[in-house]
């Protein structure tokens, strides 16, 4: 698949045939992340690749409760009987993957003076977040499906006693992929003309 038609073609999956992804593939995911462009060549990334079916169900677990934490928490909560129906759409099998790889991020190796650290956390964050696209890029050009989940971070001490990242990394994202159990299409965005200018 060209780069560009995995861009044009991919769309979030969040229900997952039960087939596991090949070491292989796997590992060539994780060779995509660390290809991104990163401020400073800094590398400030650290994957926990979640595989074992213990792990994954414990995760599994803990994103129910994520997003009903979220859900609780926007600006127009879910009505109960919607938050209960979403429960039980995760309970059933939504968003449960044969893969999660949760993405921290790496800050041990400093490369600024302290008085700039809040600048150096963003610049490592945007690295991550090309990691990301990296991966959800490369799995996607292989038949893999994935879906970038945030909402984790609003429980990031539970996630971390299951994933235990090591000390000083901070969890930017959990990324579920798997084989897509239905077809999914991209959604609708819009126009470049409405969020670009040109000078």
């Amino acid at each position: 698949m060209e780069v560009l038609e995995a861009i044009e073609t991919r769309a979030s999956v969040r229900t997952f045939r039960d087939e596991p992804i090949p070491r292989e593939v796997v590992d060539e995911i994780l060779r995509a992340a660390v290809r991104a462009p990163n401020a400073g060549g800094a590398e400030q990334w650290f994957f926990v690749v979640v595989e074992s079916e213990e792990k994954r169900r414990e995760v599994h677990r803990l994103l129910l409760e994520a997003h009903l934490e979220y859900f609780k928490r926007r600006r127009e909560p879910l009505p109960e009987e919607k938050l209960a129906k979403l429960a039980d759409r995760i309970r059933s099998g939504m968003y449960k993957a044969p893969l999660y790889v949760a993405v921290y991020v790496d800050l041990r190796r400093r490369t600024l003076r302290d008085e700039y650290e809040d600048f150096e956390w963003i610049m490592a964050l945007e690295s991550v977040s090309a990691a990301i696209e990296n991966m959800i890029l490369a799995a996607w050009s292989r038949g893999i499906g994935s879906v970038w989940l945030g909402v984790p971070l609003l429980m990031e001490d539970e996630f971390n006693k299951v994933l235990e990242p090591p000390p000083g990394t901070k969890l930017a994202a959990i990324v579920a992929f798997g084989y897509p159990a239905e077809r999914v299409a991209p959604r609708k965005r819009r126009p470049v003309e409405e969020v670009s200018k040109r000078i």
